[in-house]
């Protein structure tokens, strides 16, 4: 267990006029940075290379967090990977700071993260504009960090959502799907990588729908819609296909798909359900749901606290397929109070 007087040096690191000290969090798995050996280049810019970890697995994760908080008293976290990595080392952050704040009694602050874009899909490097070559986000970071003081960094704030199960155990994320977007996430790595090819492969359901193509008699099961109902605050769905759920802007390529624009408060979250359970009436959905446009049969909800659900469920793009048991009890979808700090570079 870390000591009182370890968490209390991070915690002195985290006041406004502390100096700016830096760390590197990497994926090595992550789609750039295993094509171009982005963890070493990373480390290379660090003004102390010593703060820089790779985390070859997730039981890695919380070990690394405690060692970059408490004893290297890291306040600016480079987090290098995509949305999986984010999701995972975000949880286990908070776990660490939340472990950390019992053992001194008061609050212990996450550091602020430079969210740089080291995998194939990164929502967060687009909410935070750093969306480009790990390499080059760090450099202009760096270039406006000279005598700046950690409370002076241009920052912006996300809040977290949590996907609870019945027994408690609790997942926290920015952006859920509900049990088609798992089945959507599960096939769309066919059309290649990224957001890109998540959208290249709705208007390849839409086109095989429409001309009966092989694509869709292999897979179009994977659009029916759920047995359960879905509940978004008081409002009871006895039928629906999909939902969504997000605390940042939902932008998945430019141009398309901007369904949600906007960063929800802390406690709440925004949503997008679509209603109809007929095949064809869902295909013809996709693009308004492209435009973020209104439709019958589309239903966008701000400010939403709890849904609740069955089924598989993704957060920010990783695929959680409940055990059978557990996929008949409800899962319960709320707004937090946790709150992510990140640097705008």
């Amino acid at each position: 267990m870390t000591d009182r007087d370890a968490i209390r040096a991070y915690v002195d690191r985290c006041e406004p006029n502390a100096r700016v000290h830096l760390g590197l969090l990497s994926n090595p798995l992550a789609r750039t940075n295993w094509q171009s050996v982005g963890h070493r280049q990373l480390r290379e810019q660090l003004p102390d290379p010593s703060s820089a970890l790779e985390t070859g697995s997730l039981s890695d994760l919380v070990p690394a967090f405690e060692r970059l908080l408490f004893r290297e008293r890291v306040n600016v976290l480079v987090l290098n990977g995509g949305d999986g990595t984010i999701h995972h080392a975000l949880n286990a952050a908070v776990c660490v700071t939340r472990r950390a704040a019992e053992t001194v009694g008061h609050h212990v602050p996450l550091p602020l993260f430079l969210f740089v874009n080291g995998g194939g899909m990164n929502m967060l490097a687009r909410v935070f504009g750093s969306r480009g070559h790990p390499v080059r986000t760090l450099r202009r970071f760096l270039g406006k960090l000279r005598g700046a003081r950690f409370g002076t960094l241009p920052k912006r704030a996300v809040p977290l959502l949590a996907a609870r199960e019945p027994d408690g155990f609790e997942r926290l994320g920015y952006i859920f799907g509900s049990e088609l977007v798992f089945n959507a996430l599960t096939m769309y790595e066919r059309f290649g990588q990224g957001y890109p090819a998540l959208v290249r492969f709705l208007w390849e359901v839409a086109a095989g729908y429409t001309l009966h193509t092989e694509l869709w008699h292999q897979f179009g099961h994977l659009l029916e819609a759920p047995e359960t109902p879905l509940v978004i605050d008081d409002t009871h769905y006895a039928h629906y296909t999909s939902v969504v759920a997000t605390t940042v802007p939902l932008q998945l390529v430019k141009g398309l798909v901007g369904t949600l624009r906007t960063t929800a408060y802390p406690t709440m979250m925004n949503a997008v359900a679509v209603l109809p359970t007929d095949k064809g009436e869902v295909i013809r959905l996709i693009p308004h749901l492209m435009r973020g446009a209104k439709a019958d049969g589309i239903q966008y909800a701000r400010s939403v606290r709890r849904m609740v659900l069955h089924g598989a469920y993704t957060l920010d793009g990783e695929r959680f397929d409940r055990h059978e048991r557990d996929r008949a009890a409800p899962l319960e979808i709320v707004g937090t109070q946790h709150i992510v700090w990140g640097v705008v570079p």
